[in-house]
């Protein structure tokens, strides 16, 4: 399967080397990540955090407004330590990001079903929604047991143990400022989640 992943340099090796947290943006000034971080460590049995965190749709690659450079990785799916589901792990880090898609759905469904005819009750209505959803968040200790999935759903995460073999990189390219739609001030954001170099 097609997986991606960005890093800052070329300086970090997929395929050689070890992964230090310790010279990551993400794990430094990311509040909750270094507390996180063991506990899904021991979660998916790889306590020394030796893993490459990927995307499974390349448009969930966030913006930069300084190139950064994406691995395109064809990787066996039963090289997929677990999935992740991103929402999860944000409510883990006490983070309110936007819903993805397969938690927009069911609000999109239900205000449409209730006001068909008006746009303007719908989206009131699917605003009153998610904030619902983040009101009830489940407790601390249902999220760590609802952050793994089966399988790779619309921004959700993949997990895969580090280093890789060399076959598995397809290619590497530098990335900048990725457009999604609309323009808005460049601004420096880290990779998701913030892979150490080696």
């Amino acid at each position: 399967m097609k997986l991606w992943t960005i890093h800052d340099t070329y300086d970090f090796k997929l395929s050689e080397g070890h992964v230090d947290h310790s010279k990551s943006d993400y794990y430094n000034n990311t509040l909750g990540v270094k507390e996180a971080y063991p506990q899904l460590w021991s979660l998916i049995g790889i306590p020394d955090g030796q893993i490459i965190w990927c995307y499974t749709r390349k448009e969930d690659i966030c913006i930069t407004s300084e190139p950064i450079i994406m691995y395109t990785l064809e990787v066996p799916e039963d090289s997929v330590i677990t999935y992740i589901d991103d929402i999860m792990w944000n409510c883990i880090l006490g983070k309110r990001p936007r819903l993805t898609l397969s938690y927009r759905r069911p609000i999109e469904a239900e205000a449409g079903k209730k006001f068909p005819k008006d746009p303007y009750k719908r989206r009131n209505l699917e605003k009153e929604l998610v904030n619902e959803f983040w009101e009830n968040k489940p407790p601390a200790g249902e999220l760590w047991e609802k952050l793994r999935l089966d399988k790779a759903v619309d921004s959700s995460s993949a997990l895969i143990k580090h280093p890789i073999p060399d076959d598995w990189i397809i290619k590497s390219e530098p990335i900048q400022c990725r457009g999604m739609g609309r323009k808005r001030k460049p601004k420096r954001k880290s990779p998701p989640h913030g892979q150490g170099e080696r």
